[in-house]
């Protein structure tokens, strides 16, 4: 059978879809990648994709641009021929979606996040609502990765028919993920942050919560990782970050070192499809502060594996590290297993990928 997975960079793909790649290519299904060129491209190759660059930008709502991707979408389908089509991300979902219909293909659509244009009223946001009524009604399944992100599109009549459901993230490869059995050197007490440097994670509001901290006294390390998001319109500069109490520790192909030194892990994000870095962190037995948002309530319980926060309140958010910081270490171990236990019970890779293969399994794509 041949498949295509069509997400908006080769690194998502990779390091998010790895484990049902490798589940599909050991059904004997072809896999065909379809991303945006980057570091990772080759590695796609390496594990067995067939990979095909597209041209396309994230971010951008230009009209022109989107008919010129459309138009790329349709002659890479109609030259691949795939049997079925797996979509992420909100274009490959919208004009993914619209173009597999307009060639009797089959497609399945994940929402793992609705970005910044559901936070507001724009025009822009009233644009994309439309567009997925219009793309929305063409999947032949959809999954939603938060039960929040699911209810707002039923609420705004998004959905034809009932052929949706959740479906645990992306998955966590326990295996790949446990605790580090050396753990972190006490004072001073780290914060880790993993994040793109936007101001929809809350970069800003966990600088802020940073200084309070210092302000007060505390011996502690703020950390932050993740890639720049240079063409983002509301990106965070590394100057801004030099300035600013945060260590920078740059982007990583290999978050768990990172993790293991770590006491804590912060993301103060505005909302989140599920978050990626919050369950790395839960399957390490690392403990949490968060914001009460979706897509982070869901991996964080409140007092059992972490502490969440009011989101956009920075000074909410220095109460609940500095919460997290007199917590004692047997409190933590205990907030780190219930964690782990919480991923081994939900959101393992095999049970993600399960679901996908038994979707399929109904569409008769075998």
């Amino acid at each position: 059978m041949r498949i295509a997975i069509f997400i908006n960079t080769a690194w998502n793909i990779y390091n998010f879809r790895a484990g049902l790649i490798r589940a599909m290519r050991k059904d004997g299904h072809e896999i065909h990648a379809i991303a945006p060129e980057d570091d990772y491209s080759v590695r796609l190759t390496a594990m067995g994709c067939i990979y095909h660059p597209i041209e396309m930008q994230n971010t951008g709502d230009n009209p022109w641009e989107d008919l010129l991707l459309i138009k790329q979408i349709y002659r890479l389908y109609d030259n691949i021929k795939p049997q079925l089509v797996l979509h992420y991300t909100i274009k490959p979902n919208i004009y993914g979606a619209i173009v597999a219909r307009i060639l009797g293909i089959p497609s399945i659509s994940t929402v793992s996040g609705l970005g910044t244009v559901f936070l507001t009223t724009s025009k822009r946001n009233r644009v994309a609502r439309y567009l997925y009524k219009l793309a929305f009604r063409f999947p032949q399944h959809i999954f939603f990765q938060n039960a929040s992100d699911q209810l707002l599109f039923e609420q705004l009549n998004l959905l034809k028919a009932k052929n949706y459901c959740l479906i645990p993230g992306s998955g966590i490869d326990i295996r790949r993920f446990y605790k580090d059995q050396s753990p972190p050197e006490a004072p001073p007490f780290v914060f880790l942050m993993i994040a793109r440097l936007i101001e929809e994670k809350g970069v800003r509001d966990y600088i802020e919560a940073c200084k309070i901290l210092r302000s007060q006294g505390n011996a502690v390390t703020c950390q932050i990782l993740g890639p720049q998001a240079r063409n983002h319109k509301r990106a965070i500069s590394l100057e801004e970050i030099a300035s600013s109490p945060l260590d920078y520790l740059g982007e990583t192909d290999d978050v768990r070192s990172f993790i293991s030194r770590s006491h804590a892990v912060v993301l103060p994000s505005a909302r989140e499809g599920l978050s990626r870095s919050l369950l790395e962190a839960a399957a390490m037995e690392k403990p949490i502060v968060a914001s009460a948002v979706p897509g982070c309530v869901e991996v964080v319980k409140d007092q059992i594996n972490g502490l969440l926060c009011t989101p956009g309140d920075p000074v909410d958010l220095a109460q609940k590290m500095s919460e997290m910081m007199s917590i004692t270490d047997s409190e933590l171990q205990e907030m780190g297993q219930a964690g782990r236990n919480l991923v081994k019970q939900q959101f393992t890779e095999d049970h993600v990928v399960r679901q996908y293969l038994d979707i399929m399994n109904k569409m008769n794509i075998t």
